[in-house]
């Protein structure tokens, strides 16, 4: 290579000394000089006079495989596509725009009106999202979610719950389901009393106040076991939402609504006591005593047990 470096400095410095092209000369040996300086960066003898590849623009090409071939048709019936492309002769396929709906059979009786229809969905079911007590449980012991809600007199609302994560999104309510591990045996978990159970296997490890929408029986038990309560209060529409964002309703909450009454299919319900109502005249008893600093007049813890064996 050393040679052909002297061969071509040689030539361009003969034509440096004509006035013809005297500037391409000239830079094309300042070139020259460059390269001569040039040293590969491979330390190996079979290979260090070989001069590394430069990267330019030209180089650059797609992955093989990330660019797709045109398809070519009507280029004659060697191609396999030619004259009619690959679209038969005449028929609506046939033709541009000739696509058929989904579940178009030709014009009979498609299979989607052939079969009869099963059941039906209510047109005014409002599913609320269930909540275990094992996973509020998990969340309050991850530090997740606070004992002392944001509620009244510190109770754990709807809106504790969605922040915390325990539920994702609510649009009906919420329903609190026991779960599957304290089923039937947390009577022998509640004989302990409340806190942290070693094998965690029956009842609550905290005493929580919630209010939800609903409530299963199985849950109220666990609850109040533990040393809780269970509210179970009706929001509509616009009172979740007041609930879980006041701040769309002004700062200081002057623009909140009023709350709404459940409607009369649903007030039998929030009037039982049984059902931990918020209705029932021992649950706004039991609010107005406490709102009055006045405990331990009225066993209501007495008056659950008689209405859970009910």
């Amino acid at each position: 290579m050393q040679n052909m470096l002297s061969t071509t400095r040689s030539l361009l410095t003969s034509s440096l000394n004509s006035s013809l092209n005297s500037s391409l000369s000239r830079n094309s040996l300042s070139s020259l000089s460059l390269l001569s300086n040039f040293r590969p960066l491979s330390t190996n003898s079979a290979t260090s006079s070989a001069l590394a590849p430069a990267l330019s623009l030209n180089d650059l090409t797609y992955m093989p495989g990330s660019q797709k071939q045109k398809r070519r048709v009507g280029r004659g019936v060697g191609s396999g596509r030619g004259k009619t492309c690959g679209r038969g002769h005449k028929g609506r396929r046939a033709r541009s725009g000739g696509t058929v709906k989904l579940g178009f059979e030709g014009g009979q009786t498609p299979f989607w009106r052939r079969v009869p229809k099963r059941g039906f969905t209510p047109p005014n079911q409002k599913p609320l999202e269930t909540v275990s007590l094992n996973k509020i449980e998990t969340h309050v012991a991850m530090g997740r979610l606070s004992q002392t809600g944001s509620g009244e007199d510190g109770r754990i609302t709807m809106k504790d719950l969605l922040d915390s994560g325990v539920v994702t999104k609510i649009k009906h309510g919420v329903k609190l389901v026991a779960s599957d591990r304290i089923g039937p045996h947390y009577k022998r978990r509640a004989l302990a009393g409340p806190g942290p159970s070693p094998s965690r296997g029956y009842g609550l490890a905290y005493p929580l106040d919630l209010e939800v929408t609903r409530a299963s029986r199985q849950a109220i038990e666990a609850v109040e076991a533990a040393g809780g309560r269970v509210t179970a209060a009706h929001y509509n529409r616009l009172g979740l939402r007041a609930l879980l964002k006041p701040d769309k309703f002004g700062d200081d909450g002057a623009l909140l609504p009023r709350r709404a009454r459940p409607p009369p299919k649903m007030r039998e319900y929030y009037t039982r006591f049984e059902n931990r109502g918020y209705l029932s005249v021992e649950a706004q008893l039991e609010a107005q005593l406490r709102r009055l600093g006045v405990e331990g007049a009225v066993d209501f813890d007495a008056m659950r047990r008689e209405s859970t064996k009910e």
